[in-house]
């Protein structure tokens, strides 16, 4: 079986792997709280998605075209499922974000046009 993914998704899948690689000194500090299940666990995650730099998707601007999986598919099957479950937690994350940031739109026009209301009023008030 040969899986074959664009270039836009190797830089998307590219991207999201390094983000979790910056955090790869989180072995080290595991393993130095004797955290050794932490820091299996994690050394296990590195090592799967260096692999699948290393062996498919390529440093940098990689192969560019299309790219052929060749990693082993447990290793792709570990890599991808994580990848995923990140991607859907921030996808969840950014909806209430969103959510958020309209209830707050709509609170400060809300305020902004009570605001221009009374003030309007005060004015026909003042002025009569």
């Amino acid at each position: 079986m040969t899986v074959t993914i664009t270039p836009e998704q190797r830089d998307a899948l590219y991207d999201q792997i390094l983000i979790h690689l910056s955090g790869i000194g989180d072995v080290w500090l595991a393993a130095e709280a004797r955290n050794y299940e932490a820091a299996g666990r994690l050394g296990r995650e590195y090592c799967d998605e260096l692999h699948l730099i290393l062996d498919d998707l390529g440093w940098g601007d990689g192969p560019g075209g299309t790219v052929e999986l060749t990693t082993p598919p447990d290793v792709l099957r570990r890599v991808f499922t994580r990848l995923a479950e990140t991607a859907e937690g921030q996808s969840a994350i950014e909806q209430r974000e969103r959510v958020e940031a309209e209830q707050a739109e709509a609170h400060s026009r809300l305020v902004a046009e009570t605001c221009r209301l009374v003030l309007a009023e005060l004015d026909r008030e003042q002025a009569r």
